[in-house]
């Protein structure tokens, strides 16, 4: 096996812990695997893992060698990229994961017209509202919403979204007194599960630049964005969401803005990705996806 080959096999297996993982991100079997690390382990002279029948683990050996390793193949890629002029196109396999929500409404569309722009490149997408381990998934690029938790993988900001107040016309007309967030009832604010107790919404006037503070701690919670929505489409109480998010439902009229003079702070969108320069494919992907959410902003008048 070529010794670059070797490596990236050593260096998958390590990230992912595990000869059945790395298996089946390379769609290879996983006797080959094993058999392929033990002849790499024969032309070095050492064991590289420690391998137990609960867990496999890096020998000091095996740690050392993954740090040189992974900065051989790194300086390999940046020339390769250099000579085949990858920082400017797409081909091979990118493997990328996305909030559900956001797939749905915005990448999922958006992705046709890019595959068919690099016909060389291949997608695998995995979508998901939990945070996914994108090293030991092999993910070469995550979309993630919302601020970042601080970590050692590298991100950067594609798209900054305001988020509104969204209702639907039947429940507007019943809010015909309420002119200030503080006067909607908590009660019907839909939030998201993931918070504990009572959400709270702070909410700047677009003109004067008053803010007010809305708690909301409405009956109806879900961990989807998409039930939020069926919840406010069926009258069931108002949400706080970006454009990208109710854009259809607002163009087939089934939601409309609720207090339109007040807006919440900018929900970011960011791709992350384990390290180096964001290049080749993964670069292009990510201005891509971030020109698709500016094509869901909102441009209608606000509602009455």
């Amino acid at each position: 096996m070529d010794r670059l080959d070797a490596m990236r096999l050593f260096i998958r297996v390590a990230d992912t812990g595990s000869f059945s993982k790395a298996a089946a991100d390379l769609e290879i079997g996983q006797p080959t695997v094993s058999r392929r690390i033990q002849d790499l382990e024969a032309q070095l002279g050492a064991e590289l893992f420690l391998r137990t029948t609960r867990a496999l683990s890096l020998t000091e050996s095996g740690a050392k060698f993954y740090d040189r390793a992974r900065s051989i193949l790194e300086a390999f890629e940046a020339a390769e990229a250099e000579v085949r002029g990858l920082d400017n196109d797409a081909v091979g396999q990118l493997r990328i994961s996305v909030p559900h929500s956001l797939s749905r409404v915005v990448i999922a569309p958006a992705l046709a017209s890019f595959m068919r722009r690099y016909p060389d490149l291949s997608l695998d997408v995995m979508s998901d509202d939990s945070y996914t381990d994108i090293v030991q998934e092999g993910v070469d690029l995550a979309f993630r919403l919302g601020e970042l938790a601080d970590s050692s993988l590298m991100a950067k900001r594609i798209a900054l979204s305001p988020r509104k107040l969204w209702a639907s016309p039947i429940y507007i007309a019943q809010q015909k007194d309420v002119s200030r967030p503080g006067e909607l009832s908590p009660e019907d604010a839909l939030h998201l599960r993931q918070q504990t107790g009572a959400a709270v919404w702070e909410m700047t006037h677009k003109e004067s630049g008053e803010v007010e503070t809305l708690r909301a701690a409405g009956r109806f919670r879900a961990s989807s964005g998409d039930v939020l929505i069926q919840g406010a489409q069926d009258a069931l109480g108002y949400i706080l969401a970006p454009d990208w998010l109710v854009c259809e439902k607002v163009r087939d009229g089934q939601l409309a803005r609720l207090l339109p003079e007040w807006e919440a702070a900018e929900l970011p969108l960011h791709v992350v990705w384990s390290g180096g320069k964001l290049k080749g494919k993964a670069r292009l992907l990510a201005d891509h996806i971030g020109e698709a959410m500016k094509a869901k902003e909102l441009q209608e008048p606000a509602a009455a």
